[in-house]
């Protein structure tokens, strides 16, 4: 029998580092960075779990294309926002302090959500945003107030 998911609230993340997935209206996929302080689309805090599995899936497949530009980090940190771009997803992180979500990491050939795997599409499509990735360097709470 499966354990029962416990959904979180938003106070629960608060100050914790959070990743979530979603698409835009094209399809591309998204990775959304929270910094402990980002906004966190209801149906993400519904399982948490399934989208830390999903972005666990993303990385274990073999990079598809190139980073046009990510941040640079310390040889000792995992450059999560470099690798999900090198495997075709935008990569967007939200300031510590909460606000806006910037453009961190971005492919050069963009993923389609049709093209990952049925487990990581399934955690995706839940969260289908109503802008386009490639045309939004920042996003804004109001903007992912509309999902």
């Amino acid at each position: 029998m499966m354990a029962k998911v416990e959904p979180k609230s938003a106070e629960q993340i608060r100050g914790i580092e959070y990743d979530w997935l979603g698409s835009d209206e094209n399809g591309q996929v998204g990775l959304f960075s929270t910094a402990g302080a980002g906004y966190a689309p209801t149906e993400f805090l519904r399982d948490t779990d399934a989208h830390d599995a999903a972005i666990d899936a993303i990385l274990g497949v073999r990079a598809s294309t190139t980073a046009k530009f990510a941040p640079s980090l310390a040889p000792n940190l995992v450059n999560t926002w470099k690798l999900v771009a090198e495997r075709g997803l935008y990569a967007f992180d939200c300031n510590p302090n909460g606000g806006s979500y910037r453009l961190i990491a971005l492919p050069v050939v963009p993923i389609r959500i049709d093209a990952l795997p049925t487990t990581v599409a399934r955690v995706v499509s839940k969260i289908r945003l109503r802008f386009r990735f490639d045309t939004q360097t920042v996003i804004s709470y109001d903007m992912l107030m509309h999902l």
